[in-house]
């Protein structure tokens, strides 16, 4: 297959597979257009199996065939469900932080203190996560929390609404938030966001957490998908497309 470019339909972001058209001959299966509207969704490079989908904008991703293949197992057990690529961003946090703290000695060092206090922080939660996981649903639950604070980082106060139903070999998590006060057109540019650190219209810094951001791994290998929208004209949605353990396995 030629490198494809990848367009949604409507030239904004796509809210499902269905969005999705690509160029040339080469006809693209549902499994191709899926990965590149993943990576249209993360903003980020998505890869699965032979292929690779690279954003291109909001809107265009080019989606290309590689020789060696990359089972997603492999991405799984390297970063074991994306836990070991978030304690190396604390690791790394903290040491620049304690580099810091020893070149302001003297000085005023709050912020860097701060900083310091959040990786500790980091790590905390990060061994709590290590046993949730393990519990059946408990990965779901702390996705589908992490969109909750997403969305009121990004929309402030909100009403929030979560429903789950079965789609074929998924389950599928919807989250809809309310807006009382913005407008569509602002819901639609930071839906936009979900995908990205948090909160992603900081005030002092880059916050505290990754919110969605830190399951980007973790969709990749195990296959799942993210979704977002906007309803009426102030509901931002969001769905997560979850694989049980049997068809992530196949």
């Amino acid at each position: 297959m030629l490198p494809t470019v990848v367009h949604a339909k409507a030239g904004s972001p796509p809210r499902g597979v269905e969005d999705l058209s690509g160029d040339g001959e080469d006809s693209l299966d549902r499994e191709s257009l899926i990965l590149a509207g993943q990576a249209l969704t993360w903003q980020s490079v998505f890869s699965s199996g032979p292929l690779t989908a690279i954003p291109l904008s909001g809107t265009s991703a080019l989606l290309v065939r590689h020789d060696g293949e990359t089972r997603p197992e492999e991405w799984h057990d390297r970063f074991v469900l994306g836990l070991v690529h978030r304690m190396k961003g604390e690791l790394s946090i903290a040491a620049v932080t304690a580099r810091l703290l020893a070149e302001a000695a003297g000085e005023n060092s709050g912020e860097d203190t701060e900083l310091l206090a959040s990786a500790i922080d980091g790590f905390a939660g990060l061994l709590g996560e290590l046993e949730e996981e393990r519990r059946p649903g408990g990965l779901a639950e702390q996705m589908v929390r992490d969109v909750l604070r997403t969305h009121a980082a990004l929309l402030g106060l909100v009403h929030q609404q979560v429903s789950v139903r079965r789609h074929e070999e998924y389950t599928i998590h919807t989250v809809r938030s309310v807006s009382a006060h913005l407008t569509r057109s602002e819901i639609e540019r930071l839906g936009r966001q979900v995908g990205l650190p948090w909160p992603a219209r900081p005030k002092n810094g880059i916050g505290r957490d990754l919110g969605m951001a830190r399951w980007r791994t973790t969709m990749e290998s195990q296959r799942h998908q993210m979704w977002c929208r906007v309803e009426k004209k102030n509901v931002l949605v969001t769905e997560l497309w979850l694989r049980g353990p049997q068809e992530r396995s196949e």
